[in-house]
């Protein structure tokens, strides 16, 4: 969208996409003035972005600074990221959890004992299913800013969908359906190949979309993830398949089955855990790049909250494993025959307890990766300034600083110097044009505001794309005189 000054559109038709490139028709004649073009688009991850930049026909005018808010109604977009965030994590809790209650209980499972595909896991597919879909209804509102009713407009369902969004959801649901029709029919044969298959694939759907879709190399990228997710399905429903198992068995009196349950499981959870950490260090290598990446950016914080979570529970799940199975085996060995006392023995009640901490932690790691998911990968959003360039200016020299020299708001300082290197107190005011050749972006025209003598700033300017910035900087010791000189620094490279 292209407004005016005063908040009206001057944009016309529709926009076209071609490869990069995005044209948007604008009114024949255009006034002298300044106007801001707002925007927004789905990046090739499937997360929606946006941005905004101003140019200028003949002599620039003023722009508010709340044009932005007027364009796509941006005050409502918090709200609807963290609608977001919350169903991606009610998604990814209810996949994982059914898919790897499944895969773990028919690890378990005796001939005797029920199917694994309970009503509990139907429900999980049902919740599953229904908060995807209405993920998809707010992807349509943050990408247009035309509110949740927007994915009723024409070609907004076809936009949302695409970047391997329409894959994912329709190979999960067909894997969902797959896994909850089985429910009630033995589980043996064909019932039981269908279940495990469509354990194994729904979660693998959460793969084809988000931030593996821009890892280099791909095939690299898209099998670590899908180790890392499958991984954490078996993990995470397994415990709960687990805790299940144990108290079926241990109402029976089966003490000695129980603790069978949970050393087959730990046994499992190890490779699992172990499986998960591997790729998730993969993973972290490729999209953070860099220990300054890693502490400097809200994608690399995040990712470090998520680590420690997922350390404590490995930790908790080896002390399980080497400490309190075995004694509860111990106490279930020495136990008298219909005995119940192991299964009422301080470590049958620690361990008990543990498990379910175990999965309570794992829930808020999958809140975490809920909100992780939507955060610009810290190789790409990384500080990579203050970017410094100096060059002759008349007699002296210019110093220009980009801050932070990323993509989106940037602070731009210019300082010039004499010839004996002293701040100049020369010129009262100056002149800067923002230019990316490279994209046939610009030139923009800016008035930066005087701080102090040889000082100059412009504040909250936007550089909507990375790249070589060419900065020129032009000045005027007097009336008649005007001298520039160009800087070309690099933006988010």
């Amino acid at each position: 969208r292209v407004l005016n000054s005063r908040g009206r559109r001057v944009d016309k038709g529709s926009t076209t996409v071609r490869d990069t490139t995005s044209r948007t028709p604008l009114n024949d004649r255009l006034p002298n003035g300044s106007y801001l073009v707002s925007w927004r688009a789905i990046s090739a991850d499937g997360h929606p972005v946006r941005g905004a930049f101003s140019f200028s026909v003949g002599e620039a005018s003023e722009l508010s600074g709340e044009l932005g808010d007027v364009a796509f109604s941006n005050q409502a977009d918090r709200p609807l990221e963290i609608s977001g965030a919350l169903l991606r994590f009610v998604a990814y809790g209810a996949t994982m959890g059914a898919c790897g209650y499944v895969l773990v209980s028919a690890w378990l499972r005796r001939s005797e004992e029920p199917t694994p595909v309970s009503r509990m896991v139907v429900w999980a597919i049902v919740v599953a299913v229904g908060s995807s879909l209405l993920q998809i209804v707010v992807l349509a509102a943050l990408a247009t800013g035309n509110g949740l009713t927007s994915i009723l407009d024409p070609g907004v369902l076809g936009l949302v969908l695409g970047d391997g969004i329409a894959a994912a959801f329709g190979l999960a649901l067909v894997a969902l359906v797959a896994l909850a029709i089985t429910k009630g029919l033995p589980f043996e044969g064909p019932a039981r190949v269908l279940a495990l298959a469509g354990s194994l694939l729904a979660p693998s759907a959460f793969v084809i979309t988000g931030h593996t879709r821009t890892m280099e190399p791909a095939v690299g990228g898209y099998l670590l993830d899908t180790v890392h997710v499958l991984g954490a399905t078996v993990w995470f429903g397994g415990l709960a398949a687990c805790v299940a198992t144990v108290n079926r068995r241990h109402r029976a009196n089966d003490t000695m089955g129980s603790a069978e349950a949970v050393a087959s499981f730990s046994g499992l959870a190890a490779v699992a855990s172990s499986l998960v950490l591997g790729a998730g260090l993969g993973l972290g290598v490729v999209e953070v790049g860099s220990l300054p990446a890693l502490t400097g950016t809200t994608y690399g914080r995040v990712l470090i909250a998520k680590v420690l979570l997922v350390a404590i529970v490995i930790a908790i799940a080896g002390w399980n494993r080497f400490k309190l199975v075995p004694a509860v085996a111990r106490d279930a060995l020495n136990e008298a025959p219909g005995s119940v006392v192991a299964g009422q023995s301080r470590p049958w009640l620690k361990l008990m307890m543990l498990m379910r901490a175990e999965i309570a932690l794992l829930v808020v790691v999958l809140g975490v990766t809920g909100a992780l998911v939507n955060i610009t990968p810290a190789e790409t959003s990384r500080t990579t300034g203050p970017a410094s360039v100096t060059a002759e200016l008349g007699e002296g020299t210019v110093s220009v600083t980009v801050d932070p020299a990323r993509p989106g708001r940037n602070d731009v300082h210019i300082y010039i110097y004499d010839a004996q290197g002293r701040a100049s107190a020369d010129y009262d005011s100056a002149e800067i044009s923002l230019e990316l050749p490279d994209q046939d972006l610009g030139p923009f025209n800016r008035d930066p505001v005087r701080v102090s003598p040889g000082h100059f700033q412009l504040i909250g300017t936007d550089l909507p794309l990375g790249g070589k910035w060419t900065i020129t900087i032009t000045v005027k010791p007097d009336r008649f005189t005007e001298t520039s000189a160009s800087v070309t620094i690099p933006v988010g490279k």
